[in-house]
């Protein structure tokens, strides 16, 4: 399998290194414009490196566009030019404002590796959509102590983009947000330039989301996403990365941890979430966010930050 990595950071590593354990005989080829990345690379990876797309004209299997979200358009039309079989492009797909419809095909996927725990798969499995009636999560961390540099502190970044749309795709992904829309939406710029705490409002027919994201909150120690759903029948389902819950009037009906649906892989980094989540995208991609799902979530965004 022939395969390309745009950008070689955080994102681009843990893929390449999980795919290079799920794939025999794979052959790599990365993009990293970091002339001294590049030459350490080189000396320690046995793969085809390049410091720009200019000189590669071939087409590949599979193509990962893991640079910052302001390249993800471009680099995605010349991958759908050259007619490579899938492409994988990190979340957000190009950032709040990306909004472009025309972006189509069964071939493109986005990174919204939250899909793959297994609590929340759990809960697409087994709770019906129709049986709830409001929805309140959040996503806190303190990831930002001083205001970032770079295109961290523009308008690709912010709570948001790098937090927010998880849960957002999430929401879309158990709870349907294609008509949905923005009823209230507030942000604030403590420390960055762009939004540091969001919280709003989106509401779709018989169902309500109050969400709230915060990166700057320093009673948190470690970044963590919940859910709490109020059901129909009055009861309430609180679910995390770890575990799930349902209580009705304050007393505890069921309780399951993650530790009791973990199943065995060949290769573990990060969390069991990235390895399913390159597993899926070569053998059976359809659990990975599609690019109209990911435009759905873009277009919150865009409203949530616009109203």
């Amino acid at each position: 399998m022939k395969i390309l990595i745009y950008g070689f950071g955080r994102m681009g590593l843990t893929h390449y290194a999980i795919l290079n354990s799920l794939i025999k005989n794979a052959n790599f080829s990365f993009v990293e414009p970091n002339r001294k990345l590049n030459f350490l690379l080189r000396k320690n990876i046995s793969a085809n490196f390049y410091e720009s797309d200019i000189e590669i004209n071939e087409q590949f299997d599979l193509t990962l566009i893991t640079t910052p979200p302001f390249a993800h358009k471009q680099i995605l039309e010349k991958r759908l030019e050259k007619g490579d079989t899938k492409i994988f492009v990190e979340k957000p797909f190009g950032g709040h404002n990306n909004c472009i419809t025309s972006f189509s095909g069964d071939q493109i996927f986005i990174g919204y590796v939250l899909r793959f725990n297994k609590i929340i798969n759990w809960v697409k499995t087994n709770i019906d959509p129709k049986n709830v009636a409001e929805v309140n999560a959040s996503y806190l961390s303190n990831t930002i102590v001083k205001k970032p540099d770079g295109w961290r502190n523009g308008k690709f970044s912010g709570v948001l983009n790098e937090m927010g749309s998880h849960i957002i795709d999430l929401s879309n992904y158990l709870f349907d947000l294609s008509d949905a829309f923005v009823s209230y939406s507030k942000v604030n710029s403590v420390i960055s330039d762009v939004d540091d705490i969001v919280l709003c409002n989106i509401e779709k027919p018989d169902l309500k989301l109050n969400l709230n994201f915060n990166w700057i909150d320093k009673s948190i120690r470690k970044p963590f996403f919940s859910f709490r759903l109020k059901m129909k029948d009055g009861s309430e389902i609180y679910f995390d990365q770890q575990m799930i819950e349902k209580k009705k009037e304050n007393k505890t009906l069921s309780k399951l941890y993650v530790t009791s649906l973990t199943e065995n892989l060949n290769y573990y980094l990060r969390g069991v979430d990235f390895t399913l989540q390159m597993d899926s995208l070569i053998n059976n991609p359809r659990k990975l966010c599609g690019v109209s799902d990911a435009l759905t979530v873009n277009k919150l965004m865009n409203n949530i930050l616009n109203k």
